[in-house]
């Protein structure tokens, strides 16, 4: 008897892989458009991508992230004894994320062209 294959994984799984892949480079688009602290981050990812990306936590990324130089960090006092830390894009992060989001696309571009021609290129 031959053992069956079983695929990797599933459609959620698929797509928390996806979305892991993609992490960075929505952190560094939000923080091209204007500093902002991990909450607030995870907030906005949700909020526009109608709840599509959801993380539950970005610290792994954002320490990535810093660790990269690709973005920095400011302590800002929101409140009496209240700190609040504002992340935002630097330069080379800048630059990371022209060259992340070239290749996203050339990589989805090339898959949608692969998965339109279903039932026609052959």
């Amino acid at each position: 008897m031959s053992k069956k294959t079983r695929i990797t994984g599933n459609e959620d799984t698929f797509a928390e892989n996806l979305q892991n892949c993609l992490g960075e480079m929505l952190i560094l688009f939000l923080l091209r458009q204007k500093p902002m602290y991990t909450y607030e981050i995870t907030q906005e990812i949700s909020r526009i991508s109608n709840g599509t990306f959801n993380y539950k936590s970005l610290y792994p990324y954002i320490y990535r992230l810093k660790n990269a130089d690709c973005i920095g960090e400011e302590s800002k006092e929101v409140e009496k004894n209240r700190t609040r830390i504002y992340f935002h894009i630097t330069e080379h992060g800048q630059k990371h994320l022209v060259n992340i989001k070239r290749k996203y696309r050339e990589l989805t571009t090339a898959a949608n062209i692969l998965l339109d021609l279903d039932g026609i290129i052959y």
